[in-house]
C-alpha cells in the first residue's frame, strides 16, 4: 500500500481511463433516484438547481428532464467539455473546485451525489466545501448530499478484482487506510501502465449530520438507498442527507 497523493482526483478523474472504468456505471438506477428527489422534494419547473461534481454531466441532464434550470460544476476539464457538449437550454457547465466560493448563488436545491465528497486529508476543506453550498443557496433552499456508508462495505475489505474493459486491464485493490477508503487502480493499456487512486473519508451518518450542522444546516431527514428508504446502520449502503438552509 502506498501513500496517496494529496491532489489525486485531479489527475484520475481528468483520464479517459476513469471514465473507461465506469462506463458501466448503472443510468437506470441513478435515473430512477433523481426521479425520487424531484418528487419527495416536490421541484417545479423553472427552479435553479446545482449538480456539485457533476463529471460528465449525467445527471444534470436528468434533473434539466424535469424542467429543472440546471447549472453544473467538476473539476475535470475534460468532464465539463464533454457535458458542455451535450448541455440544452436548461443546463450550463463550469470547471470549477468546490473549495471555492461558487460563482452563481440563489440556488433552490443544491444535490451533491455518488459520493463526490471527502477528498481531503483536511477536514476543514470538507467544511469549506458544505459552507460554499450553503452560502450558495436561497434561504430555506434544499441541500441533499449521497454519501457511501463505509461500515456497510468495510467489513469486506481488503479485497482485490481484475476488469478488462475496452482491452484496457484495470487490476483494483480496495483497503482501509489511514481513515480513507482508498482504490487502487493499476491501469495497463498496451505499453502504458499506471497506477492511480480513488480516496474518500470514512464518514459515519453522525459524523456528516453533525458537518451539516455546524454549516449553518437544519437536516430534515436521513435515508439509506436510492428509493429513499429509511437508514438502518447495518443494512443501508448509502447515506442521504436531506437538509436545509434555515
Amino acid at each position: 500500500m502506498t501513500k496517496v497523493t494529496e491532489n489525486w482526483f485531479k489527475t484520475w478523474f481528468d483520464t479517459k481511463y476513469y471514465h473507461i472504468l465506469y462506463k458501466h456505471r448503472d443510468n437506470e438506477e441513478a435515473n430512477l433516484f433523481i426521479g425520487k428527489l424531484v418528487h419527495y422534494l416536490k421541484l417545479s419547473r423553472g427552479l435553479k438547481v446545482a449538480d456539485i461534481c457533476c463529471g460528465k454531466g449525467r445527471h444534470s441532464l436528468e434533473l434539466s428532464k424535469y424542467g429543472l434550470m440546471v447549472w453544473g460544476m467538476d473539476l475535470s476539464p475534460n468532464s465539463i467539455e464533454s457535458a458542455n457538449s451535450m448541455s440544452n437550454e436548461l443546463t450550463s457547465f463550469d470547471v470549477h473546485d468546490m473549495r471555492n466560493p461558487f460563482p452563481q448563488k440563489d440556488f433552490d436545491t443544491i444535490f451533491n451525489l455518488f459520493t463526490s465528497f471527502g477528498y481531503f486529508e483536511d477536514l476543514l476543506e470538507d467544511k469549506k466545501c458544505l459552507e460554499n453550498i450553503f452560502s450558495s443557496l436561497k434561504s430555506g433552499g434544499i441541500f441533499i448530499q449521497d454519501y457511501i456508508h463505509a461500515a456497510y462495505f468495510t467489513k469486506d475489505l481488503p479485497l482485490s478484482e481484475e476488469k478488462l474493459i475496452d482491452h484496457v486491464s484495470f487490476g483494483i485493490s480496495k483497503y482501509v487506510q489511514g481513515g480513507f477508503i482508498v482504490k487502487e487502480i493499476q491501469v495497463k493499456d498496451g505499453d502504458y501502465e499506471e497506477i492511480f487512486y480513488e480516496r474518500v473519508k470514512i464518514y459515519s451518518p453522525e459524523e456528516l449530520v453533525s458537518l451539516h450542522e455546524q454549516a449553518g444546516f437544519q437536516v430534515e431527514n436521513v435515508f439509506g438507498d436510492y428509493h429513499l428508504s429509511a437508514f438502518s446502520a447495518s443494512e443501508s449502503q448509502r447515506i442521504i442527507i436531506n437538509s436545509r438552509k434555515k
